[in-house]
């Protein structure tokens, strides 16, 4: 006998067996449903919760919406991630939460509709998966920027990440068809066998008899948890590993070790090190509970304990679903000083200004020029206080200004001296004419600002 006819004669005998109790039909629908209403000592504390989740996710994906379309700065590959990222949180949020949080209060009967109740089962089921797919994918693109910088490189522009998320939201949108297939409103019989559906038992689910053949449930676990939690460990652990490789025996420009610049640097790599644990673990927590409780729901639902432990999980997994949505823009953004930056132009409606970095042509050749006056003659230098760097300080802080740089990809014109030129470009194509042991000193310091520009 298959696994699947075993689950049907299971399930018969469950059915079965309270038919030859003589109940109520109040006791009859909450002995299959369950309560019609959770505790009061859950209500309250899961209304509260759920409320602060909608307002807080809400307003943080908003924000980072806002942020990203109105500063130029932040068009980038890891952006673009972060603005699907948000948008798929906010269907998820205004579209599914609402609805889960009427359910706490009257978990049966389900009074919208079947056209309503598939939607809503669609609609959920797709943007999570849209979720999954956009943390994975920006995750393989933080692991090319620190552990393959060159290659990252090579392959710059926004046409990747946009063909990456276009495709993330196909799957999705495909994927989650059969929930919207095999997801209906559902009644039970009162009295068993009479023919007559109680009106108080609708419920908008997928049960069990009306699955597909196919394990949809156990594919969505492994396709959209398993191999996204194992693709993201491994990643991160690598990233992990290439910062702290990167960090050995590190030198500032001039050859000799500072102190200063170490400390900093070390206090970096602690921070970003915590914060890819965090990704993985909160991918963990978030997903973990929800996926157990369908599985359970699948294999273990006439054990003893299932009711139980069924209704934890419910309630923990809903909790942790919706609140990851609140959790992503924190991870992903708030961390990031870049963001941070950004938030605040936009906040106060600020001009976009970068410091220290270049944003056009023209900026790379006024800069460039005046380095090359200041250092001719630096006490008759007439340029702009933002372009005034003498010698000394320009040695002085020129892995700063190396790591600020990373990201735009400067190209200084010939105005600049050589010494300079090759100072300012270490994780450019020039490099490759250079020896084999300065192509490993950039690539680990290009690793290590890749990861530094994610806080």
């Amino acid at each position: 006998m298959d696994i699947t006819s075993s689950e049907e004669v299971e399930f018969e005998n469950f059915w079965d067996s309270l038919k030859n109790e003589n109940l109520t039909e109040a006791d009859y629908l909450t002995r299959i449903l369950g309560p019609k209403q959770l505790p009061l000592r859950i209500i309250i504390p899961l209304t509260l919760a759920y409320v602060t989740i909608f307002l807080s996710g809400v307003i943080g994906n908003i924000i980072t919406c806002t942020v990203i379309i109105k500063n130029s700065i932040m068009h980038t590959a890891t952006n673009y991630y972060l603005f699907s990222l948000a948008i798929s949180d906010l269907i998820l949020l205004i579209l599914g939460l609402p609805n889960e949080l009427s359910c706490v209060w009257q978990q049966y009967p389900w009074e919208l509709g079947v056209a309503l109740c598939k939607i809503r089962a669609y609609v959920s089921e797709m943007s999570s998966y849209v979720s999954v797919l956009t943390i994975v994918a920006f995750s393989m693109e933080r692991y090319l920027a620190i552990c393959h910088p060159f290659r990252a490189h090579a392959m710059s522009g926004l046409k990747r990440p946009i063909i990456i998320i276009s495709a993330a939201w196909i799957i999705a949108i495909i994927s989650a068809i059969p929930f919207a297939i095999y997801t209906n409103v559902n009644y039970i019989e009162y009295p068993p066998d009479s023919g007559n559906n109680s009106a108080d038992s609708a419920i908008c689910a997928m049960l069990l008899p009306d699955m597909p053949n196919f394990p949809l449930y156990e594919l969505s676990c492994i396709v959209f948890f398993l191999i996204p939690m194992f693709v993201m460990l491994a990643v991160y652990i690598r990233m992990g590993l290439k910062i702290r490789e990167s960090a050995k025996n590190k030198l500032n420009c001039d050859g000799e070790y500072s102190a200063h610049l170490d400390s900093q640097q070390v206090q970096s790599r602690t921070s970003i090190i915590r914060m890819l644990s965090a990704v993985v673990f909160s991918f963990f927590l978030a997903w973990c509970p929800f996926h157990a409780q369908r599985l359970l729901y699948v294999y273990a639902l006439e054990a003893d304990y299932y009711p139980d432990l069924n209704e934890w999980l419910y309630i923990l997994g809903g909790f942790l679903y919706y609140f990851s949505t609140t959790v992503n823009p924190i991870l992903y953004n708030l961390m990031s000083l870049k963001y941070r930056k950004a938030f605040k132009d936009t906040v106060l409606c600020k001009k976009q200004f970068r410091r220290g970095t270049f944003s056009n042509v023209d900026d790379r050749k006024i800069i460039c020029k005046c380095l090359t006056d200041v250092k001719s003659h630096p006490k008759n230098s007439r340029c702009s206080v933002r372009c005034k760097i003498n010698n000394d300080t320009f040695k002085k802080h020129e892995s700063k200004i190396i790591m600020q740089n990373k990201i735009d990809h400067i190209d200084c014109t010939n105005d600049c001296d050589e010494n300079f030129n090759a100072k300012l470009l270490p994780n450019q194509h020039l490099f490759v004419n250079q020896q084999s042991s300065n192509e490993s000193t950039s690539a680990n310091k290009i690793s290590e600002s890749s990861a530094s520009s994610f806080l």
